[in-house]
């Protein structure tokens, strides 16, 4: 079902660029709705970089990266929501780390895994028909 690696074409490219604007958006809302005195873009990056480290790491595992990962909408959907599973697990791990700002919480967890998994099932979706 799975094959590691990258797929290096123009719509993969595409997707990818995508699969980061999702993040981004997940780490946006999460310190809009979270302010720290006027800090918005600061902690954007902080937020966003264990996520994104993770979905690239995961990606090439579960082979997320790669044209047949987003084949058809079913297809996409699961990838994306089980490397976004890892991703999210490896992100904890990271904030959970002094190299990390942030901490890891179950909560933070949870919210993780439902928000960035529905912007990125989402996206993978859309990518069928669109790319």
């Amino acid at each position: 079902m799975f094959r590691a690696g990258i797929t290096t074409d123009r719509q993969i490219g595409l997707v990818l660029v995508g699969d980061l604007l999702c993040i981004a958006l997940f780490a946006t809302l999460g310190a809009m709705r979270h302010p720290a005195s006027g800090r918005l873009l600061a902690r954007v990056p902080e937020i966003a970089a264990p996520f994104v480290v993770g979905w690239l790491l995961v990606g090439l595992a579960v082979g997320t990266l790669r044209a047949d990962a987003y084949a058809d909408t079913r297809t996409a959907v699961v990838r994306a929501a089980i490397a976004w599973l890892g991703t999210d697990l490896f992100a904890q791990a990271l904030r959970a780390t002094s190299i990390v700002p942030g901490g890891a919480a179950p909560a933070f967890f949870v919210v993780a895994l439902l928000f960035g998994g529905l912007f990125l099932g989402s996206w993978r979706a859309l990518a069928v028909r669109a790319v």
